[in-house]
């Protein structure tokens, strides 16, 4: 985490907020702060609220109760430029336009910045040609967007998010589609700007693992409310995971990072030794 996380007010706050599908309510009074700086990972079973609450928090599905204040100020009453120069959104399978080039795609990511009808500047091309590179997806900068594998997709949406330059990035699922390899690129490529850049950093993740060893704080949910939240080592443990999951496990320290590591016991497995 960011050191100046420790004085710097948090920059999204859902306060008793209700969410719902047409007559279902998925998430109903919850309440989360997230802290400064830091990489907030929402964790829990599929249809547990979590994509919802970050649809929620980033404007993209309206409360039905409730508020959420981005930096202090009520998300739903600020103009949509000013949240999207505060605040840059990865939604679950996002959708191009047909035919969209991946250059042309990534710098809407400057669009915020500019004002309407102004074309980019040397400083808006700069960013989109940093977010192609650490994305490794600057060789696919002339090819259609819908021409492109799912992996190669899903890192070409990261790269304008990260375009847009926000200081926070909500991002659900950022590594769906992608293989082993670049799942740990991009975690580590979230990890930099988290720690070089300040940035804040909100993600739905299914990797416990993952969530464990790049994580500062783990938002534990289950039905649509929140079990436990804190540091890894503090919320991952067999009684929260079996809890939340519906999963027994075993949970040890990572060899090299101590943070803690989920081992999945099915029912075909036991902890005896034959």
């Amino acid at each position: 985490m960011n050191p100046q996380a420790l004085t710097t007010p948090s920059p999204l706050e859902a306060r008793a907020i209700s969410a719902r599908y047409g007559d279902t309510t998925v998430i109903e009074e919850l309440s989360l702060t997230v802290p400064a700086g830091g990489i907030t990972a929402l964790v829990g079973p599929n249809a547990c609220g979590k994509s919802t609450l970050l649809k929620s928090v980033a404007r993209l599905l309206p409360v039905a109760a409730g508020s959420v204040l981005l930096e202090g100020a009520d998300i739903h009453r600020m103009p949509t430029r000013q949240v999207a120069r505060r605040l840059g959104i990865l939604p679950q399978s996002p959708l191009a336009p047909e035919s969209i080039t991946v250059g042309d795609l990534v710098r809407r990511g400057r669009h915020p910045h500019g004002s309407f009808g102004q074309r980019t500047t040397g400083a808006d091309e700069r960013l989109v040609a940093e977010a192609l590179v650490a994305t490794d997806t600057a060789e696919l900068v002339d090819r259609p967007v819908d021409q492109l594998s799912g992996g190669q997709r899903q890192r070409v949406w990261i790269a304008l998010a990260l375009a847009q330059d926000t200081p926070t990035l909500l991002l659900d699922e950022p590594t769906t589609y992608l293989d082993i390899a670049h799942q740990i690129e991009v975690m580590d490529l979230l990890a930099d700007l988290n720690e070089r850049a300040g940035k804040t950093i909100v993600l739905v993740s299914h990797d416990l693992n993952q969530a464990a060893l790049y994580a500062s704080t783990i938002v534990a949910m289950r039905d649509g409310r929140i079990v436990r939240h804190g540091p890894p080592h503090e919320v991952l443990d067999e009684r929260t995971v079996a809890e939340v999951f519906g999963l027994d496990c075993v949970v040890v320290p990572h060899p090299r990072t101590d943070r803690p590591q989920i081992f999945p016991l099915g029912r075909r497995h036991t902890t005896q030794e034959n």
